[in-house]
C-alpha cells in the first residue's frame, strides 16, 4: 500500500476595510490549510480510499490577532511561517485520526 498527502490550498489571513461614498466595511478570513489523502495499492496504482481534511484558525484566535499590539502597529504580518505550520501539523494529525477511524 501506498500513501499521498497534497495540499490542496493555503489561504492567509488578512483583516481589512473597503470604503465607498456610503460607508466602509470590515473583511475578515481566517489562514486556512486544506489536505487531501489517498492509500493505493503500489503494483496497481489503484486508488482504495481517499481522506479530505481542513484546518483553519479559529475565530477567537484570528481576532486575537488582529488586535494585537503587534498588527495595531504594523510589526509583521498577521500570521507568519510558524503559525501556518502549526495549522498544516494539526491538519496532518485530524487526517491520520480520519484514515486511522476509516480503514
Amino acid at each position: 500500500m501506498g500513501l499521498d498527502v497534497i495540499i490542496v490550498a493555503v489561504h492567509g489571513g488578512e483583516a481589512f476595510t473597503i470604503g465607498w461614498e456610503a460607508g466602509v466595511a470590515p473583511l475578515f478570513w481566517r489562514p486556512k490549510i486544506k489536505l487531501v489523502s489517498r492509500i493505493y495499492n503500489l503494483k496497481t496504482k489503484k486508488t482504495i480510499k481517499t481522506f479530505k481534511t481542513s484546518q483553519s484558525v479559529t475565530w477567537r484566535e484570528f481576532f486575537a490577532k488582529v488586535f494585537s499590539f503587534r498588527r495595531l502597529f504594523g510589526w509583521g504580518a498577521l500570521y507568519d511561517n510558524q503559525d501556518m505550520e502549526r495549522l498544516l501539523y494539526q491538519g496532518c494529525l485530524e487526517l491520520v485520526d480520519k484514515m486511522h477511524k476509516g480503514l
